[in-house]
């Protein structure tokens, strides 16, 4: 008998047509899949027992597989029943005869037996029997080809029958496992209406992630919303996940604390010294258990991509060794290009399998952590959570579950570089006397990539650490600051949950007292409604009397336009929480009056009254169909009145430390996309026009030429120029590198190596240096140019946004502000000018790769056209679906970080009320919610990449293909250095894809931030020909001359005709009812709102002339709300380090702060922790009087100073007061009406008008408005 191997390679290869031995035909060609199915058998069964998904009914396809494994099980046995009976016919046969037909067709019983198992486990299709009829048809195929080619000399027609029956049936059966069983019983594909489609899909489909296509469509058809997400996989929902983590921390913790206590040594000595300590149980532990064995899967398919990687290369190797051969068959050379085709092919599916594993991984640990953190900050005691702030906190939660899932991506590489190193160099080695044509199949640059991507990934995360740490930290502070002491409504430290008011703390209270804290919440106006002497401006008395409206439980409300004078954000509050389709009036009759058109396309019908008459009647889309008045009404205003940002309000005290979290993307409101829809359709006229407009604008969000140009400006034009020259410069020399590296390789075939060796390697190596000048100059000047226009643009906004007035804070949230100065400018900083570099360098890579093919092939060039085509449609694709998933996803994670920051605020009234259980739901629920956005983004990119790569892996078929064509005509350097290229493309291809959709992205950080530096500004800080005297104002005399004031254009007038003059010293009391317009006047001296009509004098200037610094240093104002700084004692009291020691001292003595401040061991350098959170409230209060002491000016204003704090407190300061500032003029907003009964005046206002103005002893007299105060407070 034949050896089972063949040796005969004139047989096998050196032939134009090739054969295997027969006994290679018979023994390792159907062994393979044998071997295959069991030895993975074992484990699969061992997965499947633990994994059970239900039970599938028994279908016709079901049938059908295990009737055909029956059949083909008896006709493997049938060879084996025909060995048996020529043996008993004398006739001598092989024991091959004998073994493989007994091997296959027990395969072929167990291959039947996984098909029913599969199905009782719910298995809808499977992988394993898929690869193994896939390989049972590959092994089948040479077969199947040699008794076509010898048919003539069949001697044994059963057998050769039998094979025939054996093929067709492998076959099919291949092709039936390419086909779903239907769900399981009870399954949640069944119950769920938007369940994910991997759980159903094929193994091909999740192999090339295909069953994501039908969101890449949708999402470049149209803008995705949250209601297009598929459901989150059962397995990946914080409901396994979490408990899973928290039951390995329990395993944990309990291994730690029974330890087995070792004898103790009696000496003293050895007991101090030898004592074991006890082992501190290990979180990493707990997640390596919880989530380490689905990681070890990735890893595994690492170690095997890592190993294919290297195939290829070795047959390069064997194609550049057909080239040489002259009268090499060119079967050879094919079969070569389709192994190599195959082998990439393999790589892509393998290493997208792996990232899919860690990215799930990485899901899987951030919702473990952030469930576990939650739910230790649910039961966190006082004392421990006041060791830490908030912002550090929720910094635990987004930042460092960020970074831990952001690891698991790169943890592999750890192992795979130096394996990949290693290998390489042991190939290299192996082949030194070929190096210089090896050289160019080395996989080395992919593995240097790796690595540079993996080092890029950790620098940033410092990066963004040492960014929150540093000087964005305090210009936040300041902002922050800013608001809360000059905003016109001064909100109580309330817990109060954002999102449904406080009806989840009062649960168990009565129903009346959930209803009315529900409306105000609705309403907007919980924050203020209740507390004394808090300005209500229009909008707000709107919002109380909508509350009021709702308080009464009727079935009709009729609703005369309460939208028109409050902020957009609070009006699509109000419409979305109370009149909506899903608010709180959801069932009743409501009839709205407005004149805001954004949110109609919410309601049931429109009546358009023209001149007292219905001029139409309808719904939004019935009234656009029509094209009436209504229709050109919208195309009038539409474009002014619906664009609204959608962003998501953040809470002030956690968006320190995450401001990544909102405002990621600049989103269209879905109003404006309907009219733009409907108008362009019925619109025949300009249809055309308009819908071209407005898919790249409006719906596709394709960023503008002007924003590049305007980052461009920034880094600077000749600069941007110089940058991309350097880089086609660099790419030029590396080309230049490698063709001359390739001819160099040609000389050993002309025998002139030693003739010219001078030469190649002075030029080689002139190339070489070169090309690393210009890498570093490339670099150096991409660094020099984000380092100037980072600097640029930051220093432009913070110029605008510290000369901003104080209405562009009235009606921006504070969210967004700051994320213009963290996130924003972070991206600029950082991730732009990264994204650039890697958009750049795969740009110039792919370019110099299709250079270097048509160099070497021309006919190529007929390739990249359809390549090309595809190549851009799977770019659009992506792009459009990505960006929108990353936008989904960013506002999505806005609230899980709100409603933790919230929780931590108020930990003890959720634990008051026993709600810890509803909470941590919520909140399981909200990280849910993120992670349905942030699933398919981690899919697209593997979609992406599957397909991208294939079309590199096609470009790697045709470069090997023409090599094999035109071998005749190429050198062997050539041909390596072509295949070589197209290897590396499918990377550079992918990348480039990613970065374009990234740049997209992170380009509109520097519209965002441009937008934000080209707002109004308020009047210049200092007037050089205006400056007043430096004692101005000498006596502290204040007139008010017919002064009006309004708190932004648009509207109402808060203060009216107001006219009145103050002395010098004099105490001027201001009292009046909520919204009378007290703490406007107060905010008019500081010239935060400016002066519709009249002017304000003091000391014969006119304050609308100088400078507002000039102005606001001559005053001092203690607020209600005391603000501290987190910083030293000393550092709030004295910030500019104005004072001497002995002053502070004094201004503490007078404050009664002086007793508190000695006993603490730090004295001034006392930490004010943040927001003075370790302080009292009266002892805030103190400090912002001894402040006020310290600068001493001539005019002090008390905004309701002492609101807040106890009637001792408040005698304190009324006394300090009254002794210190006895020659200044003092304004007193008075919150209690017996601490302005000895002032010199009391100012009465009303409705912003002056209703008394007199002293105390003359109002009581004349019975009026004061003297009702009075009377109501008990002091009449």
């Amino acid at each position: 008998m034949m050896l089972v191997f063949p040796q005969d390679s004139n047989l096998t290869k050196h032939t134009n047509l090739p054969d295997l031995p027969a006994c290679f035909q018979l023994s390792v060609l159907p062994w393979t899949p044998c071997i295959f199915l069991w030895l993975a058998s074992p484990f699969y069964i061992l997965y499947l027992k633990r994994n059970n998904r239900g039970y599938i009914m028994m279908s016709i396809l079901n049938r059908i597989k295990t009737v055909l494994g029956l059949i083909l099980w008896i006709v493997c046995w049938t060879d084996l029943f025909s060995s048996f009976h020529e043996m008993s016919q004398n006739q001598s046969k092989p024991p091959i005869y004998f073994v493989t037909p007994l091997i296959v067709g027990m395969t072929m019983l167990l291959a039947t037996f996984l098909i029913q198992y599969e199905r009782l486990k719910g298995v809808q299709s499977s992988g394993v029997l898929f690869i193994f009829w896939t390989i049972s048809v590959l092994c089948a195929i040479v077969p199947f080809r040699s008794k076509i080619v010898y048919q003539n000399g069949v001697e044994d027609k059963l057998r050769f029958t039998m094979f025939y029956i054996y093929f067709g049936l492998t076959l099919i059966q291949l092709i039936l496992s390419c086909f779903n069983e239907k769900p399981p019983l009870f399954s949640s594909v069944v119950t769920d209406p938007n369940a994910c489609p991997e759980i159903t899909a094929g193994f091909l489909s999740k192999m090339t992630f295909w069953w994501f296509t039908s969101m890449a469509i949708k999402g470049y058809k149209s803008p995705l919303e949250n209601k297009d997400l598929w459901s989150l996989n059962k397995q990946d929902s914080s409901e396994l996940v979490v408990p899973n983590l928290l039951n390995e921390w329990e395993v944990e913790k309990s291994k730690a604390q029974s330890v087995n206590p070792e004898e103790e040594e009696e000496e003293e000595e050895v007991l101090l010294s030898k004592r074991k300590e006890v082992r501190q149980p290990s979180f990493l532990r707990a997640l390596l258990r919880a989530f380490g064995p689905y990681f070890l899967i990735g890893s595994a398919f690492k170690l095997l991509q890592d190993l294919i990687t290297f195939v290829n290369p070795q047959l390069l190797r064997l194609l550049i060794d057909f080239t040489k051969q002259t009268n090499a068959p060119l079967w050879w050379g094919y079969s070569l290009a389709f192994l190599m085709f195959g082998t990439s092919l393999l790589q892509t599916l393998i290493l997208h399998q792996h990232f899919q594993y860690c990215f799930v991984t990485g899901m899987r640990l951030r919702s473990g952590i952030i469930g576990a953190i939650y739910r230790k900050a649910l039961a966190i005691t006082n004392e421990a959570k006041r060791s830490s702030t908030v912002g550090e906190v929720v910094n635990l939660m987004s930042v460092d579950a960020q970074r831990f899932m952001d690891l698991t991506t790169f943890l592999n590489m750890l192992w795979s570089a130096p394996l990949q190193i290693i290998l390489a160099l042991f190939f290299l080695w192996q082949v030194q006397r070929h190096t210089f044509q090896y050289i160019y199949t080395l996989p080395l640059p992919s593995v240097v990539q790796t690595i540079i991507i993996f080092i890029q990934n950790v620098w940033q995360v410092l990066f963004l650490k040492e960014m929150v740490n540093g000087g964005n930290f305090y210009l936040k502070l300041y902002i922050y600051i800013y608001i809360v002491a000059y905003k016109q409504t001064i909100n109580k430290l309330l817990y109060i949950k954002s999102e449904h008011g406080f009806s989840y703390l009062i649960a168990y209270k009565s129903v009346y007292v959930q209803c009315h804290v529900m409306w105000l919440s609705a309403c907007h106006v919980i924050n203020g409604v209740c507390v004394q002497g808090i300005n209500l401006s229009g909008g707000q008395r709107q919002r109380v009397s909508l509350a009021r409206a709702l308080y009464s439980e009727v079935d009709v409300y009729l609703l005369d336009d309460p939208l028109s004078a409050v902020d957009a954000h609070v009006a699509k509050h109000i419409f979305d929480n109370v009149i909506g389709p899903e608010g709180a009036l959801k069932g009743k009759t409501r009839i709205l009056v407005t004149h805001g058109i954004s949110f109609l396309p919410q309601v049931d019908n429109i009546l358009v009254m023209v001149d007292g008459r219905v001029s139409e009647m309808g719904s939004y889309q019935d009234l656009l169909k029509q094209n009436g008045a209504f229709a050109e009404f919208l195309r009038n205003y539409s474009l002014e009145d619906i664009i609204e940002e959608e962003e998501e309000e953040f809470p002030e005290d956690a968006l320190s430390n995450h401001t990544d979290m909102v405002d990621n993307e600049p989103v269209v409101n879905e109003a404006r996309r309907q009219f733009m829809r409907y108008t362009c359709i019925f619109n025949a006229s300009r249809s055309a026009s308009c819908f071209e407009k407005n898919l790249s604008e409006t719906l596709k969000y394709i960023v503008k030429f002007k924003v590049y140009w305007e980052y461009a400006k920034a880094v600077g034009p000749f600069l941007s120029l110089f940058i991309c020259f350097l880089y086609g410069c660099q790419s030029a020399a590396s080309i230049g590198a490698n063709f001359w590296l390739s001819e160099w390789t040609n000389d050993a075939q002309h025998n002139r190596t030693q003739e010219q060796v001078s030469m190649r390697v002075g030029v080689y190596a002139a190339l070489g240096i070169s090309q690393g000048v210009l890498v570093m100059f490339s670099s150096f000047t991409l660094a020099l140019g984000k380092i100037q226009a980072a600097r640029k643009l930051h220093q432009t906004l913070l110029d605008n946004k510290f000369h901003t007035p104080q209405s562009f804070f009235d009606t921006t949230p504070i969210g967004r502000i700051i994320n213009r100065f963290s996130k924003d400018i972070y991206v600029i900083d950082e991730v732009l000018p990264s994204t650039i570099l890697m958009f750049l360098g795969t740009f110039f890579a792919s370019l110099s790769t299709m250079i270097v093919i048509i160099c070497s092939t021309p006919i190529f060039a007929l390739v990249i056209g359809p390549l090309a085509l595809i190549y851009f449609f799977v770019q659009r694709f992506y792009v459009a679906t990505s960006r929108q998933l990353k936008r989904l996803e960013s506002v999505s994670r806005s609230p899980i970080y709100s409603h933790f920051s919230e929780t931590i605020t108020g930990t003890s009234v959720i634990r008051a009320y026993g709600r810890n259980a509803a909470f941590v739901l919520m909140s399981d629920m909200k990280v849910d919610e993120n992670q349905k956005s942030y699933y398919p983004g981690i899919v697209s990119n593997r979609w992406l990449g599957v397909r991208i790569e294939f079309i590199g892996n096609c470009i790697v078929l045709f470069a090997a293909l023409l090599a094999v064509i035109g071998k005749d005509k190429l050198s062997p350097g050539l041909v390596g250095l072509s295949v070589s290229y197209a290897l590396q493309v499918t990377m550079s291809l992918n990348w480039m894809v990613r970065m374009t959709s990234d740049l997209e992205s992170n380009i509109v950080a520097v519209e965002r931030v441009k937008e934000y530096s080209e707002t109004q500004t308020e009047a210049p800080w200092i007037v050089t020909d205006k400056q007043p005297p430096p004692d101005w104002p000498p006596k502290g005399n204040v007139e008010f001359v017919d002064y009006s004031v309004r708190y932004r254009e648009g509207l109402d007038l808060v203060l009216r005709n107001i006219s009145l003059k103050v002395e010098g010293g004099e105490k001027i009391g201001i009292v009046g009812r909520t919204g009378a317009g007290k703490s406007s006047m107060t905010l008019c001296l500081f010239r935060l709102l400016e002066a519709a009509d009249g002017e304000i004098v003091i000391d014969e200037v006119k304050i609308s002339e100088i400078g507002l610094h000039d102005l606001r240093s001559k005053l001092t104002i203690i607020p209600q709300e005391p603000v501290l700084f987190s910083g030293t004692l000393r550092m709030n009291l004295d910030p500019f380090e104005k004072y001497s020691d002995e002053e502070v001292w004094k201004a503490l003595e007078l404050s009664h702060l002086k007793r508190f401040v000695s006993n603490q061991t730090s004295k001034l350098d006392l930490e004010c922790s943040e927001g003075g959170e370790n302080l009292s409230v009266g002892q805030r209060q103190l400090v912002c009087l001894a402040r006020a002491l310290l600068r001493k000016t001539r005019i002090l204003v008390l905004d309701e100073a002492t609101a807040a704090v106890d009637l001792e407190t408040d005698d304190l300061i009324q006394s300090t007061i009254r002794t210190q500032f006895e020659d200044c003029t003092v304004f007193t907003i008075a919150h209690r009406l017996n601490t302005i009964m000895d002032y010199t005046r009391v100012l009465v206002l009303d409705k912003g008008q002056i209703a008394e103005f007199d002293t105390p002893t003359n109002l009581m007299a004349q019975k009026g408005i004061f003297y009702g105060m009075a009377k109501d407070a008990g002091l009449a």
